[in-house]
């Protein structure tokens, strides 16, 4: 069970909109003695533990927003053979369950990869905003385009690469946060592999000096060389 958090507002020296996780949505920052908007006296904020789940596939839709405030979490639902199919990895700023709303119950449930906080505010609150602030309106619905753009590139990938161009993509696409807090396995669940063979396709470019990679965080000294892989340029797996 998740344990809440109390979520601290200050109006001393900073503007009460500083380091709400609502900022890239709302469009009208308040000054520093402003008063705390409506929306965001409704937050609430979760602390969820690495392996903690936020939601799970199949619990009732509670009409709650929720937005990461800091770390990581997976999106997964339950493949034909019971096995765990990842639909996305989200981080700091994003949205989670957008997919299940308007419905009864949720279609995917979400895990904490690492420790985190999740900002939760109720969706009615939020239709407020969108309502009281049109170019809030247009900022939520370019970002529910990208999360179908997202999605669709995602099963694009699943269905016309191989295994090496689909790890080389993947490395690209987190490039910009250049973390992997998820697992090898969780790695494979999202791409579609095994986990022997993402370790193998990591392991080859590791080999040829193009990857190097931490506990947490990882580098592509050799970006244009696993560009072109991810393009479709062979790579041997073994030499």
């Amino acid at each position: 069970m998740a344990s809440k958090l109390k979520l601290v507002v200050s109006n001393d020296r900073v503007s009460p909109c500083y380091g709400c996780p609502l900022s890239g949505l709302c469009r009208d920052d308040a000054p520093p003695a402003a008063a705390v908007p409506h929306t965001c006296l409704e937050q609430r904020c979760v602390h969820l533990h690495s392996g903690e789940h936020l939601f799970r596939v199949s619990d009732e839709v509670d009409q709650q927003l929720h937005v990461i405030r800091s770390g990581d979490i997976k999106l997964y639902q339950h493949g034909r053979d019971g096995g765990q199919h990842i639909i996305e990895f989200l981080g700091s700023g994003a949205w989670v369950g957008l997919e299940s709303l308007n419905q009864q119950h949720r279609h995917a449930g979400a895990v904490a990869l690492t420790d985190c906080e999740v900002t939760i505010v109720p969706y009615a609150q939020v239709l407020s905003l969108l309502d009281r602030q049109p170019r809030s309106a247009e900022a939520f619905g370019q970002m529910l385009s990208g999360t179908i753009a997202r999605h669709q590139q995602h099963a694009a990938m699943l269905r016309s690469t191989s295994a090496v161009q689909r790890v080389a993509q993947f490395l690209l696409q987190r490039l910009e946060q250049a973390s992997l807090p998820m697992s090898r396995q969780d790695i494979a669940d999202y791409l579609g592999l095994t986990s022997s063979t993402v370790s193998r396709c990591l392991s080859a470019m590791r080999r040829r000096g193009w990857l190097t990679m931490g506990q947490r965080a990882y580098h592509l000294p050799g970006r244009l060389q696993v560009e072109k892989v991810a393009a479709g340029t062979p790579l041997m797996l073994e030499d």
